[in-house]
């Protein structure tokens, strides 16, 4: 069963009427609303509107100024809130309803508490600064009282909650919870966007051209370099020791190792494309080179073309070829490729959002459609997924969620009803 403070939390509590002495009193005031035989003065409401304010303050560390702005931004919902909290006292008067003066005591204090009022002359100064005496908050508190009890009896009974809507909450929120996303078996087959022989042959003639200008004196070495790469590093002196040269990749040791002072090496193609080095000094100790990089990048024909491949080896997969025989024959992903692009186990949560988008609606055994990124298409397949289960403390508060809403539900159709069968006019202009 939901908690007394849950409730206290979804009822206003109302500092109305107890600090105004009969309808007489009442009379010098504007009426803003009819409820069947009762009435609410526009005082009523601005005093229900400033202990909206300060609860906002002091219980949601509003500012002064925000909680003000809010709570009047709030007042048509605080007024139609009051005229169902009026019918849910009406109904509990004519059912007859009792609460104790213990319980009274009790609501007081906890009320106090709420609002971090510590002595009673502080609480009776608040009262007095809202023009309410502690005789009139007794009374309404009594009012509240057998309000909640009303709502206790009839519509709390309602909020039983199945593990199978706890679930579906889960589900439905599970982006919210990352340490709760499923987990993952994934292979891929990688396509890289490659050059083509067109391409290579073109950033070949480009390193040609390059290498007869150094060799003739028409253009030096760094600005050759700076021709296909603006950065500030192109062409520059790079000094290493022995140490820092034994890290470099074999094909750089080799070429550098083996290159006369002043002569250029052959093209080396690496990750960024064709390579061109000349050695400055040599020691035991320490070797001072420069290089330049003709970039060795795909055009639109050779992307057209890995796309085309992705085409084909999705279509042997619908044909019902292995996926990982696909990919030991055609993936480009050197590190996986030979284990059938295996890229082991994975939260959902640590994937790239765009992948995730591809891999998340997968079910087991299930690959998808090419997917495309900067660097070429990968087709992904998922082997297994596993769904972490709730935590009895997760279930509970999932649970406190789902009795919070359906609490309000329940509130707001039985006040419905109490509405369709009472007396309401509302005139808030002056």
């Amino acid at each position: 069963m939901i908690c007394k403070k849950a409730v206290y939390l979804t009822l206003i509590v109302l500092l109305i009427g107890g600090g105004i002495s009969g309808v007489h009193a009442r009379t010098f005031d504007r009426i803003i609303a009819y409820v069947n035989d009762d009435v609410v003065t526009k005082r009523e409401l601005d005093v229900l509107v400033n202990q909206r304010a300060m609860e906002l303050q002091q219980v949601y560390r509003f500012s002064q100024r925000e909680a003000l702005n809010e709570a009047e931004r709030q007042r048509s919902e605080l007024l139609d809130r009051l005229i169902r909290q009026m019918l849910l006292l009406e109904a509990a008067l004519t059912l007859k309803i009792t609460v104790t003066d213990t319980e009274i005591e009790q609501y007081i204090k906890d009320f106090k508490d709420r609002y971090q009022i510590e002595t009673d002359e502080e609480f009776k100064k608040q009262l007095n600064r809202e023009g309410m005496t502690l005789i009139g908050f007794r009374e309404q508190s009594e009012r509240n009282l057998k309000t909640e009890r009303l709502v206790m009896g009839r519509i709390v009974p309602r909020l039983q909650i199945r593990d199978s809507e706890i679930q579906k909450f889960f589900e439905e929120n599970r982006d919210q919870l990352p340490t709760k996303a499923d987990k993952v078996h994934l292979r891929h087959i990688f396509i890289a966007f490659k050059p083509n022989q067109a391409d290579r042959d073109a950033a070949y003639d480009k390193v040609t051209e390059a290498r007869n200008q150094i060799e003739t004196g028409e253009a030096t070495f760094e600005k050759v370099a700076q021709r296909y790469d603006a950065s500030q590093q192109a062409g520059v002196l790079v000094e290493a020791s022995t140490a820092e040269f034994s890290k470099f990749p074999k094909l750089f040791q080799d070429s550098l190792t083996d290159l006369a002072i002043g002569a250029l090496s052959e093209p080396i193609e690496a990750d960024k494309g064709l390579y061109v080095f000349t050695v400055e000094k040599k020691t035991d100790r320490m070797i001072a080179f420069r290089y330049f990089i003709v970039p060795l990048t795909p055009s639109p024909a050779a992307i057209q073309e890995a796309r085309k491949h992705a085409t084909d080896v999705h279509t042997k997969l619908e044909a019902g070829e292995d996926f990982s025989k696909l990919a030991l024959l055609h993936s480009d992903d050197n590190e996986t490729r030979e284990n059938g692009g295996d890229l082991g186990i994975r939260s959902l949560s640590e994937l790239n959002p765009k992948t995730r988008a591809v891999v998340e609606p997968l079910s087991s055994n299930a690959y998808s459609q090419p997917y495309e990124t900067e660097s070429g298409l990968h087709i992904f397949r998922l082997d297994e997924r596993n769904s972490p289960s709730l935590t009895e403390a997760e279930k509970t508060q999932i649970t406190v969620i789902l009795r919070q809403q359906r609490f309000q539900e329940e509130w707001d159709a039985y006040t419905n009803k109490l509405l369709e069968n009472a007396y309401v006019k509302i005139n808030l202009k002056e």
